[in-house]
């Protein structure tokens, strides 16, 4: 059962997700050379995400090899990556804080009330931060540091991990 379930419709018209700009930024962890002692969730299919460089309106952009262009669908769903299923929820870092925020930049974070999306915070922090491994937590840690999400609203600060 996916955390957000975010209408087919909406992400059709919009298409931003599954395509980069900024690689390795805002790409799904999976999709990263650095990505081996994530917690499983972040690779349910254990195969390697490409990113296949082209270009998008005039610009180079990395687009997800997982993306069927045609129909705008996720050739693993509903197997792909943590990631890419609570997304525009993301993970980040906040002055050397871990925290869960919406990216604001998705139309879909307009949809729903900021109290929703908080709760919807709570829950991916009890269903899985709070069940990760403290090196998962770390390993985590280290992706979210590559990641900006410029326009984005921190929801819910996590704990830290450290003794």
């Amino acid at each position: 059962m996916p955390l957000l379930d975010v209408p087919h419709t909406l992400c059709q018209s919009c298409r931003q997700c599954c395509h980069f700009f900024l690689p390795p930024e805002m790409t799904p962890f999976a999709s990263r050379e650095e990505s081996g002692h994530l917690p499983p969730e972040f690779h349910p299919t254990k195969e390697p995400i490409a990113l296949l460089v082209g270009t998008r309106e005039g610009f180079p952009v990395s687009t997800c090899s997982r993306l069927e262009e045609s129909s705008f669908s996720c050739r693993s769903w509903p197997e792909h990556p943590l990631d890419c299923r609570i997304y525009p929820l993301v993970f980040t870092i906040e002055q050397g804080e871990p925290f869960i925020a919406l990216d604001t930049t998705c139309p879909y974070a307009a949809e729903k009330p900021a109290s929703w999306f908080q709760e919807k915070a709570m829950e991916l922090r009890d269903r899985y931060w709070n069940a990760w491994t403290i090196e998962h937590k770390k390993a985590l840690c280290q992706q979210f540091a590559l990641d900006t999400f410029p326009e984005r609203r921190l929801l819910l600060r996590l704990d830290t991990f450290l003794p």
